[in-house]
């Protein structure tokens, strides 16, 4: 029996490209002819949660296809169950983590053959039917089968590690920034801007055509925001936060907030959020 090798982790900040920098790390699995997997023992530190075990290698049915996962991401959502913020794992074997990127090597009944040998990313793989809680069956894997519709195409120049980093970030940010209709020309806030989710609706946001402000909590993280896009940056440790939009605004109040603190956003968003604005929030285990 092999062993899965060649582990790597990345931690948020230190690498040079922002994509990658948008997940806490992404563990790498080599391609070896048996299938292994890792499964949640239990909640808390790290390495005291997981093992390392030998699973059948699982076959897609109709609208699925089989994944051989390069990079496993690990987002916030993820430390967070693996913590116990979300609540108890589920029962049975559970194998981790949200997002992934590889290549497709089997699928079901109707889906294309012509998918097979794709590079993809894939992402809220480990959900509940409802997609509302902690599922079973994650990224944490050397092979792993997926709802098609959860599987995006990887262009070439982009690595597979860097596709890990989208999956949930991405998404959230996505539907964040879209689920009220169009946002160009528009005046949007993201609160958080140098965290995964804050990056990826930063450099949606732009490419959808709105002028984005965001808000960080230091010069490093403001770096980050900048290159994933930002027009504007305000440290809200050092400055007034409605006064400070509004000055970059010329007194116009905002159509959209992208959100991660919202108990703390609440405070004073009615001071800089226009009437009629959307408040889109994420993220928070504060129960106020």
């Amino acid at each position: 029996m092999h062993q899965a090798t060649s582990v790597q982790c990345y931690w948020q900040g230190h690498s040079p490209d922002w994509l990658t920098r948008t997940v806490a790390w992404a563990t790498f699995l080599e391609k070896v002819p048996d299938m292994k997997t890792v499964i949640a023992i239990g909640q808390g530190a790290a390495k005291d949660s997981f093992r390392m075990v030998d699973h059948p290698i699982p076959e897609p049915g109709t609208g699925e296809v089989r994944v051989r996962i390069y990079a496993s991401g690990i987002n916030p959502s993820d430390y967070k169950v693996r913590s116990g913020a979300q609540g108890p794992l589920p029962e049975g074997d559970v194998i981790p983590h949200s997002d992934g990127a590889g290549i497709i090597e089997a699928v079901g009944a109707g889906v294309a053959s012509s998918r097979i040998g794709e590079r993809v990313w894939v992402f809220n793989v480990n959900r509940s039917a409802d997609g509302m809680t902690q599922g079973n069956r994650g990224t944490a894997a050397e092979q792993i089968v997926v709802d098609v519709a959860y599987t995006a195409l990887l262009p070439d120049g982009i690595s597979f590690e860097q596709g890990a980093c989208l999956g949930v970030p991405a998404m959230t940010a996505h539907r964040a920034l879209m689920a009220d209709g169009p946002i160009k020309d528009k005046w949007v806030l993201v609160t958080g801007g140098a965290g995964a989710v804050g990056l990826c609706a930063i450099a949606l946001a732009k490419w959808a055509g709105a002028r984005v402000i965001t808000t960080v909590s230091g010069p490093e993280k403001a770096e980050h925001a900048r290159q994933a896009g930002a027009d504007h940056i305000i440290n809200y440790r050092e400055e007034n936060l409605p006064e400070a939009v509004l000055a970059v605004t010329n007194g116009t109040k905002i159509d959209r907030i992208v959100d991660v603190a919202l108990s703390d956003t609440m405070q004073d968003a009615h001071l800089y959020l226009r009437q009629g604005g959307v408040i889109a929030h994420y993220a928070t285990t504060n129960p106020a």
